[in-house]
């Protein structure tokens, strides 16, 4: 989305690191911070442990807290001080931890304004998420102006986990997502990119409203007006007068970590380097005018400095939320066309050198990703920049005009579209018909665009829901209206192993209704989910009719099939259904408005 607030829009998978391209290689020579070794280590108490954990869950973090007496002029330059964390655990698991700068705040809410008060001195942190249950050995090791430095030995006792784990690809079907621990993710989840003024206590009301309703995942951005850590206020490299937002991200982390809810972070932001859309590049640090090394915003993209400052960047962004389990992805722009100077090939380029470098410092391995305004954006970048995922924007009006409203059709289609070039695992990440709130609230009072593409992302080769956009002056301005939407697609599929269904994606033959009323379907090995909608039914046509005796024809599995016709609005059962597999079958709609949804599973005791 190219909003900001106030402005309107003009198996397990990767089980071992991925061996570093020659892009990957030139970019850690470029990016070297770290001073030559020293002749001999400093004495271990010269790194004062402050607080550790000696127990902790599988996939949970663990804090500490520790000090050097070495005070950094910039303790964000690596080339003038660098710690990490270097664990070893069961089996010879090893893990490698950058640590990082932290000051603690206070939040406060005063007339509806989140406000932050200094809590104690800032003081170095790291967090160690042990990936196995069982006995880990830790030392935090590094280089400051005294040359090695080293912390003695301590260990942690992972107990069993509390959570699946981190998201991976599956190795079972490459369309689809699952934990560590095998169990299947499908993304039920809306865009909440930034706060309103509440700040923090904004996320504490959005992030338990959606978990109330069955969500579980959320795209989150770091921009120059929200959790970015470098703007013109710090200048570049230094982020010392951001670190409030840090610690405001964090929060957000903290809260949707306890309420299940995974977060895709967006690191970079195409306004900040555009002079068309959205545009911030006059108040951009990297721009000369500022001082910083970039005459025009594409040289980003190239220029050896700008790239080491970004990977510096990277480095403190990984070490601070890349040991979080429920960090999802990370993904490196928002809209990367929509950059001044948008050159195909050289950003793809860029993603793979980022890419990499994401990867050399991630421990934990995460997903990695981008996205882009124009669906028919340069094939390279979804095919060739190093990528884990891809994803899909789409606003079905352009110039105030409605553009592929049927979004029953629209979402799966762009969904297989971007599979095509991508060959990855494929969301629409950014759903919407309108580029600011109140076009959309009077063009869709009624929300029948975000219905659609909630329950058109789960009929899909996708991955989960489209996700939509206008969370705070639309969704959550209006959950009472919306919240039971999110639900009654989460109850749906709650249970379903998509990675291992091997679903296959078909229309449905519908006889006995008027012609546009149509089916599509998920067939698997022991689960059918299929959604048949009136399509005479849409945002643009909101007027409803009674569609009473529709038959719909699926190709499924030889067997008894049992399940039940589900309300998608209300996620009410409203039918059993118990049907005979084996060729074409064919079987009664109930009555019905507007869509209903029907999901099968093999009857207990079936073959």
């Amino acid at each position: 989305m190219t909003g900001r607030p106030g402005r309107a829009r003009n198996g397990v998978g990767r089980l071992g690191r991925r061996p570093l391209t020659a892009s990957a290689v030139a970019m850690i020579a470029l990016a070297a911070t770290l001073p030559p070794a020293a002749a001999s280590p400093v004495a271990a108490g010269d790194v004062r442990v402050l607080a550790a954990p000696s127990t902790a869950a599988t996939f949970t973090r663990a804090t500490i807290d520790f000090t050097t007496p070495v005070v950094p002029k910039n303790p964000f330059d690596p080339r003038e001080v660098s710690y990490r964390l270097v664990a070893v655990g069961p089996g010879g698991r090893r893990l490698d931890v950058p640590a990082f700068w932290y000051q603690g705040y206070t939040r406060s809410l005063v007339g509806g304004v989140e406000r932050l008060s200094p809590r104690g001195r800032p003081h170095w942190r790291v967090h160690l998420t042990p990936t196995a249950p069982g006995e880990w050995t830790w030392r935090l090791v590094g280089r400051d102006a005294r040359g090695q430095v080293r912390s003695a030995d301590h260990r942690l006792r992972a107990g069993a986990p509390r959570s699946p784990g981190f998201v991976r690809r599956s190795l079972h079907d490459d369309r689809h997502l699952v934990f560590d621990d095998g169990t299947p993710f499908v993304v039920v989840g809306e865009n909440m990119a930034w706060p309103d003024a509440r700040g923090t206590f904004a996320y504490d009301r959005w992030l338990a409203e959606l978990a109330a309703a069955g969500g579980n995942v959320v795209r989150v951005w770091m921009p120059s007006w929200a959790f970015g850590i470098e703007w013109s206020d710090t200048g570049l490299g230094d982020y010392r007068r951001r670190l409030d937002r840090a610690w405001q991200l964090d929060q957000v982390f903290r809260r949707a970590e306890r309420l299940g809810i995974r977060i895709q972070l967006v690191l970079l932001n195409h306004g900040a380097f555009s002079t068309v859309f959205n545009p911030e590049w006059s108040a951009n640090p990297y721009n000369r005018a500022n001082g910083g090394p970039l005459a025009h915003p594409s040289e980003f993209f190239t220029d050896p400095r700008a790239r080491s400052l970004f990977a510096r960047r990277l480095r403190y962004v990984v070490a601070r939320w890349g040991a979080y389990a429920n960090l999802a992805a990370w993904e490196l722009w928002n809209e990367v066309d929509l950059t001044d100077g948008f050159h195909g090939p050289t950003v793809a380029t860029w993603h793979r050198v980022m890419a990499d470098r994401l990867r050399h410092l991630d421990a934990y391995d995460h997903l990695v990703t981008t996205s882009t305004a124009v669906f028919v954006v340069d094939d390279g970048l979804w095919s060739s920049a190093g990528l884990d995922l891809a994803q899909v924007h789409f606003y079905a009006t352009f110039g105030g005009r409605p553009l592929l409203p049927n979004l029953f059709a629209t979402v799966a289609d762009l969904t297989a579209f971007r599979r095509r070039q991508a060959r990855l695992p494929t969301l629409v990440s950014e759903l919407g018909i309108a580029h600011s709130p109140d076009e959309t609230a009077t063009l869709d009072p009624g929300g029948i665009a975000l219905h659609d593409g909630l329950w058109a992302g789960v009929v899909s080769d996708g991955f989960g829901t489209a996700m939509p956009w206008w969370w705070d002056s639309v969704t959550h301005a209006d959950w009472d209206r919306y919240g039971p939407m999110f639900a009654a697609v989460a109850r749906f599929v709650r249970g379903v192993r998509f990675d291992r269904e091997g679903f296959v994606l078909t229309g449905g033959a519908v006889s006995g209704a008027p012609a546009d009323v149509a089916a599509r379907a998920l067939v698997g090995r022991t689960t059918v989910l299929a959604w048949v909608k009136d399509q005479a039914f849409q945002w643009t046509s909101p007027a409803e009719r009674d569609v009473v005796a529709a038959r719909v024809r699926l190709s499924l599995p030889p067997g008894r099939w049992c399940g039940a016709w589900h309300d998608t609005w209300s996620g009410r059962r409203r039918a059993t259904a118990v049907v005979a597999g084996g060729g074409g079958t064919d079987f009664a709609v109930p009555p019905f408005r507007r869509d209903l949804a029907l999901r099968l599973d093999r009857c207990p005791g079936a073959a």
